[in-house]
Order: structure tokens, then C-alpha cells, then sequence
């Protein structure tokens, strides 16, 4: 009788040690997947396309094409990250729906089309020569820690048929950010961009050629 109690009590141990760790891993499963929280939030730059059904002829307008803008290594990412000094700190509630550069590329585009309603506005190469060719060069896209975003970029105008430049600029743009979220980031980085733009479309109006 005493065998048989030492066995049932060996293989009961045994059964425990071997569960135990199973149930352990499974309840750290849980709970690691309760404390990680929704995933970030993704974002995009720009402006919301305005929702009107319309069609508009533009066969005999001329074209715009926006060249995919240029950005550091470091910030061509889906992080959106800010910077502190030489740190660069990536948010964990967020991020870009697109890589920084593909994101600015079409909101910049968006936004001078937006401008420019008498011209093709492409991030597209166009089949024939475009009558502008666009180049913005970024040293510095980023919100940092003074509650400010910084753009700092160079960018060219050049005629699509001699590849002459018309107009070069570098433009150094700040904008607030009114907030403390994500959402206020993108926010503030989509109103530089869009002065940007601004700065853009009225080089291409004040060099167009007449008719």
C-alpha cells in the first residue's frame, strides 16, 4: 500500500511539473498581450481630397511634374519620431501609413494640384516632357521637443524641356505644434507642408508663360 501511495504521489508530481510551466507560459501570454495595448495609430499626411463627384478635361493644360522628394535616411521611416538633441525618439502610439518621403511626395502633390486648378499636377512621370519639373532636397522634416516642427528644405523649378533651372530656393519653415497627441504632430507637420506648397506654386505662377 505504502508503494502504491509513493507511486501515485510521484506521478502526480510529475504531472505538475509538467503543466505548471504550460499554464505559466499561457497566463504571461495573456497578460503581456493585455498590457501591450491597441496598436499605434497610423497616419497620413495632408489634406482630405474633398468629396465632389466631377470631371475635368486637362489635355490642354500643362504640366507639373513633382519629383519624389529627397529626405536623410534617418527620417525616410514609417516612425514618426521626434527629435530631442541628437536623439531621435520614435512614438509609440503612432505612425505613417507610408514612408515619410511617399507620404510627402503625394500630399505635396495634392496640395500644389490644389493651387495650380490650370495645370497637370503628376507625381507620375508624364509620357511627354513636363512644362515644370519639381525638386524639393529636405535636410530637417521633424516636430522636436519645444513643441515646434522644423522643415528645412531646398528646392528647384526647372523647365521640363531644357532641364534649366528657373528657380532655386532653400526655405527654413517652423510651425506650432497645438497639442500633445500624435494627431497634433501630423497636424502641424501637414500646415508646413502646406506653406511649402505655397511657396512652390507661386514660383511656378510667377514664371508661367503667357496663353
Amino acid at each position: 500500500m505504502k508503494e502504491a501511495a509513493a507511486g501515485a504521489q510521484y506521478w502526480s508530481w510529475i504531472f505538475r511539473a509538467a503543466v505548471s510551466p504550460m499554464v505559466g507560459a499561457a497566463m504571461c501570454g495573456m497578460a503581456s498581450c493585455s498590457m501591450s495595448g491597441p496598436p499605434p495609430a497610423e497616419y497620413v499626411l495632408g489634406a482630405i481630397p474633398t468629396a465632389t463627384a466631377s470631371t475635368v478635361s486637362q489635355t490642354e493644360f500643362p504640366v507639373v511634374e513633382v519629383r519624389r522628394v529627397q529626405l536623410p535616411d534617418y527620417l525616410d521611416t514609417t516612425n514618426i519620431l521626434e527629435r530631442r538633441g541628437n536623439q531621435l525618439v520614435p512614438s509609440s502610439a503612432g505612425r505613417w501609413g507610408e514612408r515619410l518621403s511617399v507620404g510627402m511626395t503625394r500630399a505635396l502633390t495634392a496640395s500644389l494640384a490644389a493651387r495650380l486648378t490650370r495645370m497637370v499636377v503628376t507625381a507620375t512621370p508624364p509620357i511627354a516632357r513636363p512644362a515644370w519639373q519639381i525638386f524639393v532636397d529636405v535636410s530637417a522634416f521633424e516636430p522636436r521637443s519645444d513643441r515646434q516642427v522644423v522643415l528645412v528644405a531646398r528646392w528647384t523649378i526647372a523647365d521640363g524641356a531644357s532641364r534649366r533651372t528657373i528657380v532655386a530656393e532653400q526655405a527654413s519653415l517652423v510651425e506650432a505644434i497645438a497639442g500633445i497627441d500624435d494627431g497634433a504632430v501630423v497636424a502641424a507637420m501637414s500646415r508646413v507642408l502646406e506653406e511649402l506648397a505655397s511657396r512652390l506654386a507661386a514660383g511656378i505662377e510667377s514664371n508661367r508663360r503667357p496663353g
